[in-house]
């Protein structure tokens, strides 16, 4: 029978194992909502580089279609990715506060 002194230590014990698998969580957390913010700056950029990308071809006044731009084609599939990764991101953040995630 244990005495009331191995009671205390493994209490203790297992109040430390939730407190470190809840800071463990709170990280994950963390960690995913810099990586959307660090997703979203490049999504931003992206924006702003196909904006002057079509401002420079409209102001030049190149004929055809600006979709057609292999420029344009590439950023705009660069910006679908990134939306992508965000979405991805917010899933992940979403299974870790549920705690399908350890």
């Amino acid at each position: 029978m244990p005495s009331n002194w191995e009671k205390i230590q493994n209490k203790v014990k297992d109040e430390l194992s939730d407190a470190a698998a809840t800071i463990k969580k709170y990280f994950k957390i963390g960690k995913g909502k810099m990586d959307v913010r660090s997703i979203n700056h490049l999504l931003n950029d992206t924006f702003q580089e196909l904006g002057i990308e079509v401002c420079n071809q409209i102001t030049t006044e190149k004929n055809g279609d600006i979709r057609q731009n292999p420029k344009v084609k590439s950023l705009i599939e660069k910006i679908n990715q990134l939306k992508q990764s965000i979405k991805d991101e917010e899933l992940e953040i979403k299974e870790i506060r549920k705690g399908a995630v350890p």
